[in-house]
């Protein structure tokens, strides 16, 4: 029998460790959410299953192109970092992340005051203060520890989409939230 060539599949195979699954991942509530919005509720580590979706954050560089003689010189520009966006299950009871996300864009801007601090200023609710950061981990097979780990910093939701009512659905209700974040870190596992 001949060595392995570099193109076949018992290399591939040899070679390949399994995958990544899309499935496999948490989000760490831990400090989540400013302060005052858990005057409404204050989500804990046993609800992080009720966000179903996730993503591992894009980042693009831009380009500056300097033309020179007919040429182009493309040049390193700033980096942009995209909205991330978490889908999660309504829950069936009052207190729950929807209303949480609610009123922290409440806080932010508030719908009847437009002031920062909203419609109730229980707090010295500060610019600064709305921002939070927010963790996402990508989990390996087992679910173990983590194979990467984001801290998006300086989170604020800039968008909570609209909850779907319908008489003929039978499927649980969901909704998204888009974040805007200034820019993230990556550690590869837990504690480094």
């Amino acid at each position: 029998m001949s060595a392995l060539t570099p193109n076949s599949i018992s290399n591939f195979k040899q070679n390949f460790n399994g995958g990544t699954r899309p499935n496999r991942f948490s989000v760490d509530f831990t400090n989540a959410f400013p302060q005052g919005t858990y005057a409404i509720h204050k989500p804990n580590e046993n609800e992080t299953f009720k966000i179903y979706a996730a993503s591992l954050p894009s980042a693009e560089l831009g380009t500056i192109q300097v033309p020179y003689r007919g040429r182009i010189l493309n040049l390193a520009g700033d980096r942009n970092y995209s909205t991330w966006t978490i889908g999660i299950y309504d829950d069936n009871n009052a207190d729950n992340l929807w209303r949480t996300f609610q009123h922290w864009k409440e806080r932010i801007d508030g719908h009847v005051t437009h002031q920062v601090g909203g419609s109730r200023r229980i707090d010295n609710f500060s610019y600064k203060g709305f921002q939070k950061n927010w963790t996402v981990h990508q989990l390996p097979l087992n679910g173990d520890v983590p194979i990467r780990t984001f801290v998006l910093q300086n989170c604020w939701p800039e968008l909570i989409t609209q909850v779907n009512l319908d008489m003929s659905s039978a499927n649980f209700v969901k909704f998204t939230v888009n974040m805007v974040f200034d820019y993230y870190t990556i550690t590869k596992g837990l504690g480094t």
